[in-house]
């Protein structure tokens, strides 16, 4: 008894199905290399996804090797062009075509192919390749079917993606989770022997010391308090800032002054440029202070003994910079797009270093974008030190009241 073949429209939601059931990238361009040149009678596919300006042929099936585990430079290929333009190319021949770079093909038995942008919520992410042996032009119906797995897989891709990162925010909860439990413990274990050296000694020194203890300890659990109080406002959309016109340098100078102490304990040179000129802003001080305070204790957290932070600002353009440099550990490559998440941490912290709650950075560019500037972060890697910008737009003071050098009173 025959096997009737399934009716075209049958075999997609098959593919979309295989698709849907995926749960990492590498099924899913395995499931889309194969599933498409089984649908489409092709004598290859291959899988691109966009890396920056690069191309890079994750996975293929066919009937002679291509370029499986290569990446090229965006525009010396042909993916690299569908993925710029964000449209579908038909090549009849590739012999015939000025797009195609004719020493990448020569070796291969490619002779003719359509190549279909895999596009996600207008972001052209990657292209689905598919070649033939022999100079052809294809079907609308080819081209249109191609369309169709395309955009299913970047339906499955973003289903992966949003996986991870549920994935990933619990892993990343659950270290914030234990690093406020270890702030919390190392809060509580030096305030309950100062309460047992109250209870039971009768030496009036150690009994002064405990009520130093005790105040100071308690004195950091308001702060941890008001720091998981002004994040959870940040973070939630609920903050109220209070915009004034302000000189930025007034913020900057209050965070440094700070953390002298800190920076003395630490063996740290903590080195503050005071700007020529004023740096006027409409900027609520509380916050802008509390942004570049994050930055410094992250650079303090990170720089060894005998290291340097320089601080400077100035007015550039139409922004006024702020710039945080230290000569501290650096920051790899794979880490450096995640500091501004919120609970981020890197795995492998130095071992002399406060783990912190992986919360400071995410808020300093949310504090940034409530002002309308920007927030980055630069590093050439390990050992190398880290550069911290901060962008807030200049005020125009020609339209606005003087800028004040400190905070209006509360009205009353």
């Amino acid at each position: 008894m025959s096997t009737q073949p399934r009716p075209p429209a049958l075999e997609i939601i098959e593919i979309v199905r295989q698709l849907a059931s995926c749960d990492a990238v590498e099924d899913v361009v395995r499931v889309l290399a194969v599933s498409t040149r089984q649908h489409v009678g092709a004598d290859g596919v291959s899988v691109v996804m966009r890396d920056g300006d690069r191309a890079r042929y994750l996975e293929e099936d066919a009937i002679g090797a291509l370029w499986k585990g290569q990446d090229f430079p965006a525009d010396a290929c042909i993916s690299g062009w569908a993925m710029k333009h964000g449209e579908q190319v038909v090549v009849p021949d590739t012999r015939e075509d000025a797009r195609i770079p004719q020493t990448l093909y020569e070796a291969t038995f490619v002779r003719s192919l359509v190549m279909t942008p895999i596009e996600c919520a207008g972001e052209v992410i990657g292209a689905l390749g598919a070649y033939w042996s022999r100079p052809r032009t294809p079907s609308r119906e080819e081209c249109a079917t191609l369309d169709a797995i395309a955009n299913s897989a970047a339906l499955a891709l973003v289903n992966v993606r949003l996986l991870a990162e549920i994935k990933l925010d619990e892993h990343r909860k659950e270290r914030f989770l234990d690093g406020l439990a270890n702030e919390l413990g190392a809060l509580v274990g030096p305030l309950r022997t100062s309460l047992h050296t109250q209870r039971h000694s009768t030496d009036d020194a150690a009994l002064r010391r405990a009520g130093e203890v005790i105040v100071q300890q308690l004195a950091g659990h308001a702060r941890l308090i008001d720091h998981l109080r002004d994040t959870s406002a940040l973070l939630s959309g609920k903050d109220d800032p209070a915009f004034w016109p302000i000189d930025l340098s007034d913020p900057i100078a209050r965070a440094v002054e700070e953390r002298r102490g800190a920076a003395t304990a630490a063996d740290v040179d903590l080195d503050l440029r005071k700007p020529s000129t004023p740096l006027p802003v409409l900027g609520d001080e509380h916050r802008l202070t509390q942004a570049i305070g994050h930055v410094l204790d992250n650079s303090l957290r990170f720089t060894p003994p005998g290291g340097r932070i320089t601080v400077a600002a100035a007015v550039i353009g139409s922004c006024v910079v702020v710039e945080i440099v230290d000569t501290g550990v650096g920051i790899s490559r794979q880490v450096l797009p995640h500091l501004f998440e919120p609970f981020y941490r890197p795995e492998h912290e130095p071992e002399n270093s406060a783990s912190g709650l992986g919360l400071g950075l995410s808020l300093v560019a949310r504090i940034a974008r409530t002002h309308g500037g920007t927030a980055s972060i630069q590093s050439e890697g390990a050992g190398h030190g880290t550069r911290v910008t901060l962008r807030i737009p200049l005020l125009d003071l020609r339209e606005t009241a003087p800028v004040r050098a400190s905070r209006a009173p509360s009205p009353g």
